[in-house]
């Protein structure tokens, strides 16, 4: 069985980077990253990967915002809180914002969406989503394979795939966990305001 994933990480891992990252990013990517400390996956080639997911994704869903706006499902994005602030950070500072919306926790999704909305032009998005995608993909692969490093130095060099591979998914099953309660704190949080508000 491991020696079947073993060959599967060798042929296809970086397309599960690239698909990974579109659908979850930050915890798949820590993954990848120790994955590519460990040898399992190619440094450069995890950073190339995730660039790529992270472009396409929000490539896609500023589209759906700019030309789709009455879909359902931006419209359930537009009810959502912190939408309105997002809106009003775009307007105020849309180049600052569109650099630094992938490290804002819990507005990751509908920031693409609002700027699509907010009709900043395609030109400057794509340019600017270039610069973001590829700084947030170099600094969690980075983080990822340094922490492979740690590991290694409080605990000894690891032997064994089977080893490798559940560490990374230890990380990856972790960082998901801590994203999550930390979005949902951040939603509670945008709620509790939006209610001060009314």
């Amino acid at each position: 069985m491991m020696h079947w994933i073993d060959q599967f990480l060798a042929s296809y891992g970086l397309i599960v980077v690239y698909l990974g990252v579109i659908i979850e990013g930050d915890s798949i990517l820590l993954a990848a990253g120790f994955l590519a400390h460990q040898g399992i996956l190619d440094p450069f080639g995890v950073f190339l990967a995730a660039f790529a997911g992270s472009l396409t994704g929000d490539q896609v869903l500023y589209y759906i915002g700019r030309y789709a706006r009455d879909s359902r499902f931006v419209k359930r994005q537009t009810a959502r809180p912190a939408f309105t602030r997002v809106l009003d950070l775009i307007k105020r500072h849309r180049v600052l914002f569109i650099l630094s919306f992938r490290f804002i926790y819990g507005v990751r999704t509908i920031s693409p969406i609002a700027i699509g909305i907010a009709g900043v032009p395609p030109l400057l998005y794509t340019v600017l989503n270039v610069i973001a995608a590829a700084a947030w993909a170099a600094l969690i692969t980075t983080i990822g394979y340094v922490f492979g490093h740690l590991i290694e130095q409080y605990s000894g060099r690891l032997h064994g795939f089977e080893h490798k591979l559940l560490i990374a998914l230890a990380i990856g099953a972790v960082s998901l966990v801590v994203l999550h309660f930390g979005r949902e704190a951040v939603l509670r949080r945008q709620d509790r305001s939006a209610a001060l508000k009314d």
